[in-house]
């Protein structure tokens, strides 16, 4: 079954990409996802509850762990007061602040001070430290395998944790283990084996720096030495004297070059401008940027010929014989203003390319004075390299030699200032598990398994719970929506409790201003655009299922249309599952069956209802023999005719489609089929064959009803709902004209 070519248009024009359209989209794909997570609430409620239980077990089955805490302060070296403040600055130690900090954690954290300190403490003879590699009393570290080594290496990590404090100098350390006291121990070793590791550092870079120095004096004055003559030979080469490299003829003509260029190729450009004004042939732009006496009295004369030529024109006529000598003379002076112009333009053009030539020539001697300058800039800066080698190896030599002198260097003369802020303390209380932060890592990680849950039974799902759902299974327009309930506090106030407690209660007539009502309205409204031109007098109300809600829509609607001024019949032919009579509160007899059975124009079944002026009732009746084949479609169709008379709308409560025939029988009778189906209920598989079986019978279904919305996204839906009335009333006028 193909979908109608209107259809598709309504389709395709409630898809279409422009910005306000889009942006509804979005949230009309965020208010679906909500809703799917409410009706899958109980999955994710009971995945949620296991991620819960889970953490409980784990809470149980896991062992409590105590984390002990240090924090120290690790600063910059400071001197030792002796005057070696260079000595100091030369010892390999971090002058930045966050290089310092990120040296000691990684210090901290090493492999070597995490093997001293379980050397020391003696983790490695403890069980429940090292488990199965632990080691007896009497086996030193140096006898350990790799494998025991790797294993304790890596327990010993795990348990520790290093951590700068933010924007200070302070460096905490936690150590965590199934004993507090051990936890303590560990903690306070670790910071023993730095504090003693920093200062024998320190010992080792200063003596090694004063051995360093000692052995670097000779070399630094062979080094000198070579540098001086190297200097003088290259001053005897290049002929470089005087305290300025910079300062010779070279430099100085080049100065004079480039400021000669400059000023030529400003002669060159204003000579080209002329030259460019003058090729125009403009006297205008010529006159303005180079005046010229002759040109200028031409000009003038041009202009009292061509005055007086206008004059005796106007005043004799182009005959008059002395306007032909003006108009001779005329010409004349045009000739000799080309001829100038001609001639200004040709001197211009020499002035520009004598100046283009002269600048180029002086380029030229520009660059060959450039190179050079290069090279002897490039003696220059060689001098001037090996002058500073010189000095600086000078006064090196001097520098070093006047700290050695110093009598005595400190051990710790740039060592590292390593302050206890705090030291490590046995913990009263575990630090893992925690308890509240498992159980709500339980639950979260509850919930996004119950979210997944959801989504995986979502799309498992058959059931049709939207309205695009339901367009792509039947290719039908949307006539109205209809919601479960009205959270509206001013209907529920004007309805009052009693109306609430019936079980079917009628929207139209017990809450006259809620949604519900609103929407059955638009229903019929919609209903009657989209059959037009011609309004149908008889609809039939069907469903494809059971429980889908199509008496209280057919019952609903009656009440709307009576409610316009029409003159309303509320038939009820599902003669296995009646519940009319119920939902009025009328007699079941006598009914439809007596009606078809009494076929005739004097016996009348039908009765007003007390609560609608204008709508009548058919109810049932009793049971005649089997309900298979009670209705007849030929009485019944005689029995239609006469109420077509007399009434303006005519609404036939049918039986479910896919269940039995007579929803067949009755819908032939029918102008119109609405077609109705409950919302998260029905298949899409049963959408399709019960539409597909009713199209068979050439059944008119100008479109659908979508029962039971969630009152969460009633707006939504209600929204589409007035779209696609709008649009059928549009429809139906494009074709009408």
């Amino acid at each position: 079954m193909l979908p109608s070519p209107n259809n598709g248009r309504l389709l395709t024009e409630f898809s279409r990409p422009c910005d306000p359209q889009s942006q509804a989209a979005r949230s009309l794909v965020l208010v679906e996802m909500l809703c799917v997570l409410r009706r899958r609430r109980v999955a994710i409620a009971a995945c949620a509850g296991i991620g819960v239980l889970a953490a409980v077990l784990y809470l149980l089955i896991h062992d409590a762990r105590y984390e002990a805490r240090a924090e120290i302060e690790v600063s910059a070296a400071n001197s030792n007061g002796l005057s070696a403040d260079d000595l100091a600055a030369k010892v390999p130690s971090p002058s930045d602040s966050n290089l310092r900090l990120q040296a000691a954690v990684q210090v901290l954290q090493s492999n070597s001070l995490a093997l001293a300190v379980i050397d020391q403490v003696g983790l490695a003879r403890d069980r429940v430290f090292a488990g199965r590699w632990q080691q007896a009393p009497g086996v030193s570290r140096a006898q350990w395998s790799s494998e025991v080594r790797d294993q304790l290496e890596r327990r010993f990590s795990k348990a520790l944790s290093v951590e700068l404090l933010p924007k200070s100098d302070v460096v905490r350390i936690a150590f965590r283990c199934k004993s507090p006291e051990l936890a303590a121990s560990v903690v306070n070793s670790i910071v023993r084996e730095y504090r003693d590791r920093s200062v024998r550092s320190s010992y080792e870079s200063a003596s090694q720096v004063s051995d360093w120095l000692s052995g670097q004096l000779e070399d630094l004055k062979k080094k000198a030495r070579q540098s001086q003559e190297q200097l003088a030979e290259l001053e005897r080469n290049t002929g470089l004297l005087g305290q300025d490299e910079t300062d010779n003829i070279v430099f100085s003509k080049l100065s004079q070059l480039d400021e000669q260029l400059t000023s030529l190729e400003s002669d060159r450009i204003v000579k080209e401008a002329r030259y460019r004004i003058a090729a125009s042939g403009d006297p205008e732009l010529l006159a303005t940027s180079a005046p010229d006496a002759t040109l200028q009295v031409l000009r003038t004369q041009q202009a009292g010929l061509r005055a007086q030529c206008a004059q005796m024109t106007s005043k004799f006529g182009k005959g008059y014989p002395k306007l032909g000598e003006m108009t001779e003379q005329l010409a004349n002076v045009d000739g000799a203003i080309n001829n100038q112009l001609a001639q200004l333009s040709q001197r211009y053009r020499n002035d520009y390319e004598a100046a283009l030539h002269s600048e180029q020539l002086l380029r030229a001697r520009l660059e060959q004075q450039k190179q050079k300058a290069y090279r002897l800039n490039e003696d220059a800066a060689q001098h001037a390299i090996l002058k500073r080698e010189v000095e600086s190896t000078q006064q090196l030599y001097e520098t070093l030699q006047l700290k050695l002198k110093q009598a005595g260097i400190a051990a710790g003369l740039a060592s590292a200032n390593i302050e206890v802020i705090d030291a490590a303390q046995v913990p009263s209380e575990p630090a893992e598990p925690g308890a509240l932060v498992t159980m709500l890592i339980g639950l979260a990680g509850g919930v996004v398994l119950g979210m997944g849950t959801a989504v995986a039974l979502e799309s498992l799902d058959d059931s049709v719970r939207s309205v695009e759902e339901a367009e792509q299974a039947l290719a039908l327009p949307l006539l109205g929506s209809i919601p479960t309930f009205d959270r509206s506090r001013k209907a529920l106030a004007k309805a009052g409790a009693d109306s609430l407690r019936k079980p079917n209660p009628l929207a139209m007539l017990d809450l006259p201003h809620s949604q519900a009502a609103e929407s059955y309205r638009a229903i019929g409204n919609s209903l009657l655009l989209a059959c037009r031109p011609e309004q149908p007098k008889v609809i039939a109300v069907t469903s494809a299922l059971p429980l889908e809600g199509k008496t209280t829509v057919a019952a609903n609607c009656a009440v709307a249309f009576a409610q316009h001024g029409s003159k309303v019949l509320l038939v009820d032919a599902d003669l296995r599952r009646p519940s009319l009579h119920q939902l009025f509160g009328v007699a079941r007899d006598p009914g439809l069956l007596q009606a078809v059975a009494n076929c005739s124009e004097t016996y009348d079944v039908a009765r007003e209802s007390d609560r609608q002026p204008g709508l009548y009732l058919v109810p049932v009746g009793s049971h005649v023999g089997e309900a298979a084949g009670a209705l007849d479609a030929k009485t019944l169709g005689l029995l239609i005719a006469n109420w077509r008379i007399k009434y303006d709308v005519i609404l036939l409560d049918t039986p479910p489609v896919s269940l039995v025939s007579d929803a067949l029988v009755l819908a032939a009778q029918a102008d119109a089929v609405l077609f109705v189906i409950r919302s998260d209920s029905t298949s899409a598989r049963a959408l399709r064959r019960s539409c597909a079986t009713l199209q068979r019978a050439n059944n008119n279904i100008p479109g659908f009803v979508l029962n039971a919305i969630d009152g969460n996204t009633w707006c939504s839906y209600a929204a589409a709902s007035s779209r696609f009335s709008r649009r059928a009333e549009a429809a139906y006028y494009d074709r009408n004209g």
